[in-house]
């Protein structure tokens, strides 16, 4: 589907997932598309991921911008699947077995009674239960516990200085490969339309 066809609302997009199945979707209008905040503009969007790639050390092919910044809305119920505005993030998918394998090993080696932050105890959890199952670590919850913390810290403030991501926070999920990154999706995808169909 072209970018002038994409879908533009929560509407038409629920329509696409009905449509094309869950599976297409997360596929094609999540994972193979000029994200919104690009404006369709392709070749800045594929500079704007080499310069991520080239700072985190990640090909910017397994680079993806997703969440908000790439429908236009929120895909999340519990956001009410609000609209992409001056205050939303800019959610980064990046696949690399490597960072994912180091982070894994990172997180299972945590001594939960060392941790002092419950909130920090919280979000460890939450990966041993539930994100690692889906081959994700979300690095905005857990990135001080790895190994590479200060240069993918670093790497997402540069992207917060970049155009059209200019002062906004970056935040990057990281998965395992691409099966994990589709798989992933189309379970959110799976709640929202159960979602929307008891609306």
């Amino acid at each position: 589907m072209s970018a002038k066809n994409e879908p533009k609302s929560l509407q038409e997009f629920k329509a696409a997932i009905l449509k094309d199945g869950v599976e297409a979707a997360a596929s094609t209008h999540l994972m193979d598309r000029i994200p919104f905040v690009f404006k369709n503009d392709w070749g800045l969007y594929r500079n704007w991921k080499r310069k991520l790639g080239k700072l985190i050390e990640v090909d910017p092919l397994n680079i993806t911008i997703i969440g908000s910044g790439c429908t236009g809305f929120s895909l999340n119920p519990y956001k009410g699947f609000r609209a992409f505005s001056s205050q939303s993030d800019i959610d980064v998918a990046v696949v690399s077995d490597y960072h994912f394998t180091l982070s894994w090993r990172a997180l299972r080696s945590i001594k939960l009674p060392d941790v002092r932050s419950a909130r920090d105890r919280e979000a460890i959890l939450a990966h041993r239960s539930n994100y690692i199952y889906w081959g994700c670590i979300a690095t905005d919850r857990v990135l001080r516990y790895l190994p590479f913390v200060r240069q993918w810290t670093e790497a997402t403030s540069a992207m917060a200085g970049e155009r059209p991501t200019e002062e906004r926070d970056v935040k990057i999920r990281l998965y395992r490969d691409y099966d994990a990154l589709r798989s992933y999706h189309m379970n959110g995808l799976e709640t929202i339309v159960t979602t929307l169909m008891a609306s």
